[in-house]
């Protein structure tokens, strides 16, 4: 049950950062740069979340 909420916290990590790098481009006029960088800080961030979660569950 520990890890339940595991999934949750990586896709909203993920989401948070997509909508605010949508909300920069659309503020600095630059299409996809910001919503891509945003996916990958969010998913290495989510990632590193979810790792560090299982170490210390073993």
């Amino acid at each position: 049950m520990a890890m339940a909420g595991a999934g949750f916290e990586f896709v909203t990590s993920i989401a948070l950062f997509v909508v605010g790098g949508y909300y920069l481009d659309e503020y600095f006029k630059t299409e996809p740069l910001w919503l891509l960088v945003g996916f990958f800080f969010g998913f290495f961030l989510a990632f590193y979340s979810l790792i560090k979660r299982a170490k210390e569950n073993e």
